[in-house]
């Protein structure tokens, strides 16, 4: 066998860390007015911009995002992220979250406060338009799966995890399949800033 290297190139990073969970919070959000979602497989907060209310978590999700966007991907300071809104998801016995992104965002993110065992882990999907070996038409079968081969990529959760990742990455959580709920808070970031120059200026405020 011929010695080679290889170069992963243009990999999407997902951001995990832990924020320990306060019981302060819990109760917040237990006692929070919700309201059932549009496709009937979870609860959502009315309250959609819920981390103002939750001021010492909020600070620490933004200090991960930093984390994330300045030590990992090196975003020059010129790029400011701010939080757009937050809410909170209740998922009972058997429900989950299907497949989708969020839109009009830069960054997102999910925060786990209340997450029984065996309530469901979060998952990652390629986008079908999402070319990192060959194209989707041939739809080659691996020996094993991983970040690079799998079509789904899945994190397991404890509670107090934080998970950040770009907004526009597929995702869904699976079923709660314990006897108590699962109730998570998801936010979305945007950027402000002066980007590019001359005639490739562009200001966002």
């Amino acid at each position: 066998m011929p010695n080679f290297e290889v170069h992963n190139l243009w990999p999407i990073p997902v951001y995990k860390s832990e924020i320990p969970v306060r019981e302060k919070w819990k109760v917040l959000i237990k006692g929070l007015e919700y309201v059932r979602t549009h496709i009937n497989n979870s609860d959502i907060s009315k309250d959609r911009f819920l981390l103002n209310s939750m001021p010492e978590l909020k600070t620490e999700i933004e200090q991960h995002l930093e984390n994330y966007v300045r030590k990992y991907l090196t975003v020059k300071d010129n790029a400011e992220f701010y939080l757009l809104n937050s809410w909170s998801n209740l998922h009972g016995p058997g429900e989950y979250s299907q497949i989708h992104c969020h839109a009009n965002s830069i960054f997102s993110g999910v925060y786990y406060p209340i997450l029984p065992d065996n309530s469901g882990d979060i998952a990652f999907h390629k986008s079908w338009n999402f070319k990192n070996i060959i194209d989707q038409n041939i739809h080659l079968e691996y020996k094993e799966h991983n970040n690079i081969t799998s079509a789904q990529y899945v994190i397991n959760l404890a509670e107090g995890d934080i998970v950040l990742f770009p907004s526009h990455l597929d995702h869904s959580v699976y079923e709660n399949k314990s006897n108590n709920n699962r109730i998570s808070i998801a936010f979305n970031f945007f950027v402000r800033g002066v980007f590019g120059k001359e005639e490739y200026k562009l200001e966002i405020k």
